[in-house]
This record gives C-alpha cells, sequence and structure tokens, in this order.
C-alpha cells in the first residue's frame, strides 16, 4: 500500500512517500521511504528538507503499528495531507523484488532515482557506503590516513583536479560501480574504463607511483539479474578485467550481495598494509 502526502495540504496534488508491505508468509512487515532529499530539493527549494523528514515520520508511524500488529487496511493516519493509497497483491516472491518494483511503480521520484547517472558517474549511494566502510575499518586503526582518501589531483596537467579514491605510499586504488539493471550501465561501463585511465596518469606525474601498485575496485550492488542482464553483467565484467590487466591494474570485484564488511575488508587490509 502506498502512502501519499499532499506537500500543498488540500491541493489534490499529491506524491508518494512510502509504501508498506506485509509478507503473506509471516515475515515482519516492511514500510521503505519512496522520496530522497536531493530531488525533492531541487522541486521545492528549502522546504524539500522538511517534507523528507515529515515523510519519515509517518513512514516511522506506520512502520511501528505494523510491527505491533496493526492491520495494514484499518490504519488511518492522524496527520492532515496524509493519504492511503489502495491495496495491492503483488506476484513477486521475494520481499527484494516486491520492494524493488514497489519502488519503480509507485513514485516518480524513485524510478527517476533508481535510473539516473549524470554526466557518467554511477548514481548508486551504495557505492558512497561502501567507499565509507572501508574508509571507517582502515580509520579505526590508523587515524592519520585519512587524508589519503579521496584526494584530488591534476592528473592531466590541466587545472582541473580528479578525485582518486585512495592514494598512499605505494598503493592507489579507484572505485566505481556497475548496475546493470539501470538503464545507464554502459555508461558505467565507460566510467570504470576513465578510472583505469586515471590509475594510470598517476605514473606520469612526480608522486612516486611510478612503479607502484594500481588497483581498480568493482563495487557491484545487490540486485536481481535476469538472464539478459547476466549476459550484460558478463561482458562488462569481462571487457574491464582485461582492459585492467592489460594495463597493469589490478581488477578486484566487490560483491554488494555479501556483508559490507566483509567485501570492504580486502581493500581496507590492503590499504593498512601500504604503510
Amino acid at each position: 500500500m502506498a502512502i501519499h502526502l499532499e506537500p500543498i495540504t488540500f491541493s489534490g496534488e499529491r506524491i508518494t512517500s512510502g509504501v508498506a508491505i506485509v509478507p503473506d508468509d509471516g515475515s515482519p512487515p516492511r514500510v521503505i521511504g519512496t522520496l530522497s532529499p536531493e530531488p525533492l530539493e531541487k522541486v521545492f527549494g528549502r522546504y524539500g528538507k522538511h517534507l523528507f523528514n515529515l515523510a519519515g515520520s509517518v513512514n516511522a508511524e506506520l512502520q511501528a503499528y505494523l510491527s505491533m500488529g496493526g492491520n495494514l487496511a484499518a490504519w488511518r493516519p492522524e496527520m492532515d495531507g496524509v493519504y492511503t493509497g489502495r491495496i495491492t497483491p503483488t506476484k513477486n516472491t521475494t520481499l527484494k523484488a516486491i520492494m524493488q518494483s514497489a519502488l519503480i511503480h509507485s513514485s516518480i521520484f524513485s524510478a527517476k532515482g533508481n535510473d539516473s547517472v549524470s554526466g557518467g558517474e554511477a548514481a548508486d549511494r551504495s557505492l558512497t557506503k561502501f567507499q565509507e566502510k572501508i574508509k571507517q575499518i582502515v580509520l579505526a586503526s590508523r587515524e592519520g590516513m585519512k587524508i589519503r582518501f579521496n584526494p584530488k589531483i591534476a592528473l592531466y596537467g590541466g587545472r582541473a583536479k580528479i578525485p582518486i579514491s585512495y592514494v598512499g605510499t605505494h598503493l592507489a586504488i579507484n572505485l566505481t560501480s556497475l548496475d546493470v539493471t539501470l538503464t545507464s550501465c554502459s555508461q558505467q561501463r565507460d566510467a570504470a574504463h576513465r578510472r583505469i585511465n586515471q590509475l594510470l596518469a598517476l605514473r606520469e606525474i612526480d608522486i612516486g607511483h611510478s612503479k607502484d601498485h594500481l588497483m581498480l575496485g568493482l563495487w557491484i550492488p545487490d540486485r536481481e539479474l535476469n538472464s539478459h542482464q547476466e549476459e550484460i553483467f558478463g561482458a562488462y565484467s569481462t571487457e574491464l578485467e582485461f582492459a585492467s590487466n592489460r594495463a597493469g591494474v589490478e581488477y578486484v570485484l566487490a560483491d554488494g550481495g555479501v556483508d559490507q564488511s566483509e567485501a570492504a575488508m580486502p581493500f581496507a587490509k590492503r590499504i593498512l598494509e601500504d604503510a
């Protein structure tokens, strides 16, 4: 069931702020948010953040109600300008598939957010979270290495500076992501090729990496792929592995299907060894 908000109360113009999912197998109910702060701020300006927080409060209220055994059909919001949608059964069999379908088909904000890439840069927020997890593990024991993460370097002789995920003593790492469920996946592949070239450019400037180790980390978000998407992933990942090997750059896949700390650990260990 979708939850709708009227940004201008009683105007009749509504947006979907969340979706409640009640599995019929006895699994705990879930209420997922469909809004993101960035697009809201673009549309509503400084009020976008307030609207995002309001939606979070409504979703939390419904989540608490369902977790205490409340009936979805009987829930009534206590706040003006909040409305319930119709309850819709789904043929999806996994919670992950239900959540993905609900986000795409119930809200223009989340549908757009799930398939938007600007300037070839991957829009998947899980990559940022993955990068932060690596940094968190490293800084827990080596706080002084903070300045090595995401330094901006003038790679190509111009004034423009490009961030590299990690540049240390004898190791440089560039992280990027590949989500073949997005129509922009070919742009993500192209972005990964640029990450390889950026690493190679480090060897052309005087920062002591002429013989040091370069690594491309490809973050793979946890997605359920159909057969066509599996083929695309196989082709793109093989292409990137070939390009990395040919350039003398180590190629490492980071699987979003495992615990994020587990996926981050190999990168963190390599960084900690780069004293």
